[in-house]
């Protein structure tokens, strides 16, 4: 049985909604999802950003039965390279240093856009910011462009674009010139784990890795190890569609030999994945409370 075959949990902790910048889901459908199946608690965890969270509020005040974790996926720069990190539990009012952690997160949304740009442009194709604009505009909303600017594009949507245009012939190929354009302007890397971690904790926000099955190199323990001690880690994502099911006792005992949380999550970004997928991550309902207790007071009801 895989995640996607499980009943659902009464949590769904990784969900996404059009204020990610990949994602296309509409932020109370989640609500809604969540009311038909009897789930208790909820995060919206946006890429990068906590824009999303005063509509977060507004619609949290109209399910009082569900509980709703202001959290954000943030990836950060680590010794193995990029890693997706679950953040839980802001504060509604953002301490000055948490803001430009933030603020830096949001430049780096508009130079990695950027970046690829350029890098086009230094191989001969006109692809400008401009263009780049139009493209945003076919999929996202303008209240979210409005407050993010020029972003960096989903993939897929940019690959038909690259393909339309005729920079490439066939969608095999976009991986490979997408390549090349980095090779001449090199995409900007992460915030570092250093610089945004110790300001999140700080602001007593929890840290759970996503979906940790490849950064865990399939298991390793030494990996996890530097993971652990690297990202400040204070749970993992033990139940995720890419975490094989076999793998998610082992994840779970992990946790309880050193004493972190147990998460599990759908990551569903479209209004499709909230009816197919919402909840179905496959973790037990007994790790709930578990994380609730160290989430603390920072839970909307």
């Amino acid at each position: 049985m895989t995640a996607t075959d499980s009943p659902p949990a009464l949590y769904d902790l990784h969900l996404h909604t059009y204020w990610s910048y990949d994602a296309f889901a509409h932020l109370e459908n989640h609500f809604k999802r969540a009311t038909e199946l009897g789930v208790r608690c909820l995060a919206i965890t946006e890429h990068h950003v906590l824009d999303s969270q005063p509509e977060v509020q507004e619609t949290a005040r109209r399910y009082p039965d569900i509980i709703t974790i202001p959290a954000a996926e943030l990836t950060v720069n680590t010794s193995i390279g990029s890693v997706d990190l679950l953040c839980y539990g802001f504060p509604l009012d953002l301490p000055p240093a948490l803001q430009q952690v933030l603020d830096t997160y949001h430049a780096w949304q508009h130079n990695a856009g950027a970046a690829i740009c350029k890098g086009m442009q230094a191989l001969g194709y006109d692809y400008t910011d401009a263009h780049r604009l139009e493209v945003l505009q076919s999929y996202r909303p303008n209240e979210v462009i409005a407050v993010q600017g020029t972003t960096h594009i989903r993939g897929p949507i940019q690959q038909q674009y690259f393909l339309e245009r005729g920079f490439i012939a066939h969608i095999d190929e976009y991986d490979a010139l997408r390549q090349r354009a980095h090779q001449e302007v090199a995409f900007p890397p992460y915030p570092a784990a250093d610089f945004v971690l110790p300001t999140v904790k700080e602001a007593g926000v929890v840290v759970a890795i996503a979906h940790p099955h490849g950064y865990f190199n399939q298991g390793d323990l030494a990996r996890m190890d530097t993971l652990r001690a690297e990202c400040y880690l204070d749970g993992i994502e033990c139940a995720h569609k890419n975490v094989p099911t076999e793998f998610t006792p082992r994840y779970r005992a992990y946790c309880l030999e050193h004493g972190l949380f147990s998460s599990g999550g759908s990551d569903s970004h479209t209004d499709e994945d909230i009816q197919s997928s919402f909840a179905k991550h496959g973790g037990a309902d007994e790790w709930l409370d578990e994380f609730l207790q160290r989430v603390g007071p920072s839970a909307l009801k």
